[in-house]
């Protein structure tokens, strides 16, 4: 808003809750902000909120540096969406408003175009040692039978410590694979297995399932 004096004249400077500043040879007035007035304190909601989104942002700052920098960038440029957006979209709720992971098992290690295939079925075989079976008579882009296996972990241990099992072995046409995880000191593993196209440029959405170790 431009203003003048009772004189005609321009001014500038501060008078109660307004200040006055001259610009291209005209005053105008704006209201000061008030300390304290325009933020004011979150609630118990809102920090909940902001714990969750923080701890899922680094949690996929972790994934895309020590996991892999393709899966979610692939499967979000898809959809026509940022990969940071589609990972907390898709994994936010696997946290409480602490920050803690609480339901490991609805965690999407993966996401993407690829199919999974059906009946999907683990079997320990002892020592860390893990068969996997499925069913897969299908022969498409999106379920070729040269579809690798792939194997994520979080330990019972170190519910934030996204891995990778120590071995993992299969292909899609196949019907079956293996993978082995760390025995020492664990008791037990959230397992996400997933496929990857041969030439890494397509995933699957990943299946979760706990296994004893």
């Amino acid at each position: 808003m431009e203003v003048i004096n009772d004189n005609g004249q321009m001014f500038k400077g501060k008078m109660g809750n307004m200040i006055y500043y001259t610009m291209n040879g005209r005053t105008f007035a704006r209201r000061a902000s008030i300390p304290g007035k325009e933020r004011k304190p979150q609630t118990e909601k809102q920090r909940g909120i902001s714990k969750r989104f923080g701890m899922v942002q680094k949690l996929y700052s972790f994934y895309m540096e020590k996991i892999s920098p393709d899966i979610w960038r692939l499967a979000a440029k898809a959809l026509g969406k940022r990969a940071h957006n589609l990972f907390y979209s898709e994994n936010c709720g696997c946290f409480n408003g602490e920050g803690a992971m609480v339901a490991p098992e609805m965690f999407r290690f993966s996401a993407g175009e690829l199919l999974l295939p059906r009946d999907i079925k683990v079997e320990a075989t002892g020592e860390g040692n893990f068969r996997v079976t499925w069913t897969e008579e299908r022969e498409l882009v999106t379920a070729a039978s040269a579809d690798e296996l792939r194997v994520g972990v979080i330990y019972d241990s170190t519910l934030l410590g996204l891995t990778w099992a120590n071995t993992m072995e299969g292909r899609r046409g196949e019907g079956a694979g293996t993978f082995s995880l760390d025995t020492d000191k664990e008791t037990g593993a959230h397992v996400y297995l997933f496929f990857a196209r041969a030439d890494g440029s397509a995933y699957s959405p990943s299946w979760h399932v706990h296994v004893d170790l």
